[in-house]
C-alpha cells in the first residue's frame, strides 16, 4: 500500500472529532510518509503537510516528494509555521498523539497555538500499522531469514567465549548479511542465567553444556524480525528437558490458534493451557506474543486480557516460556503472519532441543 493509501486509512479512523492530526512519533511519521530521518512531523488532513529541520532538507525532498514541505531552522520555529498553516485552513481542533507527546511539548503547543483545541488521541495510526501489506511482509520475511542464517552460521563455528562475545558474534553476522541493524539487543543467556526472561549477556563464559537461550532479531528496510531458540547441552537438568518439551507443545498450540477472526486472548489461552496441564503455569510469567513491524513490539498484543481480534496481514510472535530460578529458562519463539485461511510461519529454524554439532 502506498503512503497516500495509509494516510487515507488513518484519516478514516480519525473521523470528524478533530480537524487534523499532528503526527510526531518517528515510526508513525515514517509509516505515513516514507521519511527515515530522526526529526519530522506530519499534519494530516485532506492536504497533508510535512515538517522537518534544515538537516533533512535534501533527504525529505527525496523521500517525501508528494507532500507540501516546510523546513524550519533556528530562526523559524516549527510551531510558528504550524500556526500559520492551521489559520490558513481554518483548523481550530488538532489531534495530538498522546502516547508520544511529552507534557512539556504539549504545553509548548498550547502556548504557540492559542485558540486551537488540542485533542489527545490514542491508537489512531497504530491499528492501521498492525495490518501489513505485501511489501512490509516481504521485508519482515527477509529480516527473519537474515537472523536465522546468523544463528546457524555462528553456532556452527563457535569455539567458546563469553555470553557477550557470542551476542556480538551474532550481531556481526546479522549486519554482514545485509541487515541495517538488530531489532533489539541480542539476548544470550546460559545456565541459570537463562531463568531471567530478558537476561543481559554477561562477560563470563557461555556454558553450552547445560542450556543456551538466544533471543534475536534483524531489521531490514526498517522492519523487524523476532525469534527465540533454546538449546540443551549434555548436562542439562531433567527439569529443563521436560520444560523444553512442554514449551514446544505450547508453541505449537499457540501457532495453531493463529487465524483471522480469532481473539488475541484466545491465542494466549491456547498456549497457556498446555503449560497449565504440565504444572508449569506459574513459571510462564509473560504474555504469549506481540505484533512485529517497524517496531519490535506493536499491535496486536497477545495477552490474556487483550481485546484485539487477529486480521489478515498482522505479523505476530508466539513465545511461550518457562523460567525456573536457579536452574534455567526455556523460551521458544516463532514469527507468523495471519492469512485469510490461517497463518504462515515465517520461522524455519528447527525448534529442537539439542545444540547443533554437540553430542547429547
Amino acid at each position: 500500500m502506498s503512503t497516500s493509501g495509509r494516510r487515507e486509512r488513518v484519516r478514516e479512523r480519525l473521523g470528524e472529532e478533530v480537524g487534523a492530526l499532528f503526527v510526531t512519533a518517528p515510526l508513525n511519521v515514517r509509516y505515513l510518509t516514507g521519511f527515515t530521518g530522526s526529526n519530522g512531523q506530519l499534519l494530516l488532513d485532506a492536504k497533508p503537510v510535512f515538517f522537518t529541520d534544515g538537516r533533512y532538507e535534501e533527504q525529505s525532498a527525496a523521500q517525501v516528494p508528494d507532500l507540501e514541505r516546510f523546513v524550519y531552522s533556528g530562526t523559524t520555529k516549527m510551531s510558528d509555521i504550524l500556526r500559520r498553516v492551521l489559520d490558513e485552513r481554518g483548523i481550530d481542533s488538532l489531534g495530538v498523539e498522546a502516547a508520544h507527546t511529552t507534557i512539556a511539548s504539549l504545553e509548548r503547543l498550547h502556548e504557540a497555538l492559542e485558540g486551537v483545541d488540542l485533542v489527545r488521541t490514542s491508537e489512531v495510526v497504530e491499528p492501521v500499522r498492525a495490518r501489513k501489506d505485501p511489501a512490509e511482509i516481504a521485508a519482515i520475511r527477509r529480516a527473519q531469514s537474515i537472523a536465522e542464517e546468523a544463528v546457524t552460521s555462528v553456532l556452527d563455528t563457535w569455539d567458546g567465549g563469553s555470553e557477550i562475545e557470542l551476542a556480538l558474534a551474532l550481531e556481526w553476522a546479522i549486519r554482514t548479511r545485509g541487515a541495517e541493524a538488530v531489532s533489539f539487543e541480542v539476548i544470550v543467556a546460559t545456565g541459570s542465567h537463562s531463568a531471567l526472561p530478558h537476561a543481559s549477556p554477561r562477560r563470563q563464559a557461555a556454558d553450552l553444556d547445560e542450556v543456551l537461550l538466544i533471543d534475536i532479531g534483524a531489521k531490514a528496510d526498517g522492519y523487524c524480525s523476532d525469534m527465540t531458540r533454546t538449546y540443551l547441552g549434555p548436562r542439562a537438568p531433567r527439569a529443563l528437558t521436560d520444560a523444553h518439551a512442554a514449551v514446544c507443545e505450547a508453541l505449537e498450540a499457540g501457532c495453531a490458534a493463529v487465524r483471522a477472526g480469532v481473539k488475541a486472548s484466545d491465542v494466549d489461552r491456547a498456549a497457556r493451557e498446555v503449560l497449565e496441564a504440565a504444572g508449569l503455569a506459574d513459571r510462564f510469567v509473560h504474555s504469549t506474543g506481540h505484533g512485529v513491524g517497524l517496531d519490535i513490539h506493536e499491535a496486536p498484543a497477545l495477552t490474556s486480557t487483550a481485546e484485539d481480534v487477529l486480521e489478515p496481514g498482522m505479523v505476530v510472535t508466539i513465545e511461550p516460556g518457562v523460567y525456573l530460578p536457579g536452574v534455567g529458562g526455556i523460551r521458544i519463539e516463532d514469527l507468523l503472519v495471519v492469512t485469510d485461511d490461517g497463518a504462515e510461519n515465517l520461522t524455519t529454524l528447527d525448534r529442537g532441543a539439542r545444540l547443533p554439532g554437540r553430542d547429547a
